[in-house]
């Protein structure tokens, strides 16, 4: 039985590496061969990089979906953008005060806030179909021209630390490997973490899976706060929680039904929808983000978690 424990820790271990690494090389190889084309930087920023970061979300999902486990690509998504604001903007912020600026996210928080609402409305017949998923995922095509017509912020300039054009497409191949088969393992192991314990799939999808599938935003945010960077951290976090949403979720569907236990919209639902709230009264405060409120932040997340295990 310990055995079988440490090997599914292992797997688990080993798949957020690869996922991670994955993600990382291929939102790389996007920026340099974005560049190739003559596509502005700033666009980079807002599609590849921002979908890059979502990739290992989208891959765990599909694949936990095709395996039959639908409650693990659900709870990922939502675990992931529950994780992404108190756990990612908690930390980042803790290290390095964050500034949040009303003017800047009031778009992109009354965007999220209606897309959360659309996909309460998609679940509350215990199914997420081909169409809702065709719908939510043009939802995101939709909003990736509405960020390049209308962009709410300055462009920023991203660096462009690759040169060879052969060496950035054997990037982009070995990152896709590498993200599918870590997610395979990830899945594997999240899988049989919850046999073992006996804990409900869903609940692991949005623990366990969800952290894993949260590193790239994570790393993205701490060494933007290490560098001072605020817009760029809570830029990627709102980005990656719609692109979870309208993206992956959207992706999923189309290739299979998705299946939903009617019962995370009485707890986890409210509460994914409740930390994206908390993002207004915050931008509101005094600038930068003081580390009581980061602290409260990811404490409402630790929280979180230990409810669905205790």
């Amino acid at each position: 039985m310990i055995s079988e424990l440490f090997i599914s820790l292992v797997f688990i271990v080993v798949g957020t590496s690869l996922l991670y690494f994955g993600a990382e090389w291929i939102v790389k190889s996007g920026v340099h061969i974005a560049s190739q084309f003559k596509i502005p930087h700033f666009v980079v920023g807002l599609t590849i990089v921002a979908f890059g970061t979502s990739l290992p979300e989208l891959v765990v999902s599909l694949k936990a979906t095709l395996d039959g486990y639908s409650g693990i690509a659900i709870g990922n998504v939502v675990g992931s953008n529950i994780a992404n604001i108190g756990l990612v903007l908690g930390i980042s912020s803790i290290i390095f005060p964050i500034f949040i600026q009303f003017k800047v996210i009031k778009r992109e928080i009354g965007i999220y806030l209606i897309v959360c609402l659309v996909f309460v409305l998609f679940i509350l017949n215990q199914q997420i179909s081909q169409i809702e998923g065709l719908i939510l995922f043009m939802g995101i095509i939709g909003y990736t021209i509405l960020c390049i017509k209308k962009p709410s912020v300055d462009p920023v300039e991203v660096d462009d630390p690759l040169h060879s054009t052969i060496g950035t497409w054997l990037l982009l191949i070995l990152g896709i490997l590498l993200l599918y088969f870590g997610s395979k393992l990830f899945v594997i192991g999240a899988i049989d973490l919850a046999h073992y314990f006996h804990v409900n799939e869903v609940v692991i999808g949005m623990t366990v899976v969800a952290f894993g599938t949260s590193l790239p935003e994570f790393a993205t945010c701490i060494v933007a706060a290490l560098r001072k960077e605020s817009a760029i951290s809570i830029g990627n976090i709102i980005g990656s929680n719609l692109f979870n949403i309208l993206s992956v979720i959207g992706l999923v569907a189309l290739v299979k039904p998705i299946d939903v236990d009617a019962g995370i919209l009485l707890f986890e639902i409210p509460v994914m929808i409740l930390f994206g709230l908390v993002l207004i009264p915050l931008s509101l405060m005094k600038q930068p983000m003081s580390r009581i409120s980061s602290f409260l932040l990811f404490m409402g997340y630790v929280l979180f978690v230990l409810y669905l295990y205790f």
